[in-house]
């Protein structure tokens, strides 16, 4: 039987509690304005917070929404800072502790510790057992964030928290989209409720199934063993599961392929046994952002110029990518003084001269 947890709602509208949530939620957005002005008087925005949810008077704000077109065309949904966000790392503060002892081990999206290339290191440990994962399972769900039900995803919260008032506060967010459908792509607890809408999947997966290399980062998952014709009948399975209980579908090009010949593709990298590579989408996208802040690098913001280069350059460094990095980068004389104009404006050392000892 389940442990589901009671009075809980009283520590999400704590005001130490909220004040971690803005402490936490303005990580790495001090230069925004929205909050800027909460810094101005934190403990009356604190407060403001607080009565709002002990009194019930809060609902979710209204949706700003863009269209972005890389890596893939999605929609992205935005809340104000106050009190949206600041509520949701509240309620993240209280909840994620409960839930990450429900989730598998093998779950690395939205987990403390995890993450991208936590999931790879792990991909590259499952790879070592070249006898049990000839071949490969790459799955991911279609549309999986506009296609989460509200009905379901309340039920799977209910089998971990009873707390009536922590379930009000928890249905406003779900449903807040409106209609039947869909998880915010860019509300900080999307993600996490993704992992809950999943959780009883990956447990079927690895406890009903048998499955022992099995990863999963949102709605993608990899799936590895010695025998292709369990592949495929563990394939129908899951789509049936998927259909069934949880109303989703599989991407038609899911697929199952023998490791050996091309590697796996997973997370950014092309994941092969005894070496990574960087995704090739990725590696072109990188060489196109090279070659735009060379042609641009004067009307672009010196923040941005070193901070684009330097996550490029934490990416291909976690892989085999030297040679890409050395013809891009750290022999590249251009990219080098444009970096170092940059750097003296933020009166800061070049970070590429770290690159190069």
């Amino acid at each position: 039987m389940m442990k589901r947890y009671g009075n809980l709602f009283g520590r999400i509208i704590d005001i130490d509690n909220i004040a971690l949530a803005h402490k936490n939620a303005k990580k790495g957005k001090s230069h925004y304005a929205e909050v800027q002005e909460v810094e101005k008087e934190p403990e009356r925005y604190i407060k403001e917070i607080h009565d709002m949810l002990a009194n019930k008077t809060f609902t979710t704000s209204k949706y700003k929404t863009k269209v972005i077109y890389e890596p893939k065309k999605r929609i992205i949904y935005k809340l104000p800072y106050f009190p949206d966000r600041i509520v949701h790392h509240a309620v993240m503060n209280i909840i994620q502790p409960i839930w990450d002892k429900v989730f598998i081990y093998d779950l690395y999206s939205a987990i403390p510790g995890k993450g991208l290339h936590a999931g790879v290191l792990r991909l590259r440990q499952f790879l070592k057992d070249k006898e049990n994962t000839e071949y490969c399972l790459k799955f991911d769900i279609k549309n999986f964030y506009p296609s989460v039900d509200h009905d379901i995803l309340s039920e799977l919260v209910k089998c971990k928290i009873k707390c009536k008032d922590t379930l009000w506060l928890l249905e406003d967010i779900i449903r807040s989209p409106g209609g039947n459908k869909n998880l915010p792509i860019g509300n900080y607890l999307s993600q996490y409720f993704g992992n809950i809408y999943l959780n009883w999947f990956d447990h079927w997966l690895k406890e009903e199934k048998r499955i022992k290399y099995y990863i999963r980062y949102c709605d993608d998952g990899v799936i590895l063993h010695k025998s292709k014709e369990v592949l495929n009948e563990l394939l129908k399975e899951i789509k049936e599961y998927l259909r069934e209980n949880l109303e989703l579908e599989l991407n038609p090009k899911t697929q199952i392929f023998p490791v050996d010949v091309r590697g796996i593709d997973f997370l950014g990298y092309r994941s092969f046994r005894n070496h990574t590579l960087l995704r090739k989408s990725s590696a072109t996208r990188f060489k196109r952002k090279i070659r735009f802040i060379e042609q641009n690098h004067e009307n672009l913001e010196p923040q941005h110029i070193i901070s684009s280069i330097m996550s490029y350059c934490g990416w291909i460094r976690f892989c085999d990518g030297h040679h890409l990095l050395k013809k891009y980068v750290l022999e590249n004389n251009n990219i080098i003084e444009i970096m170092d104009e940059a750097s003296k404006t933020l009166n800061i050392t070049n970070p590429i001269l770290k690159l190069m000892r």
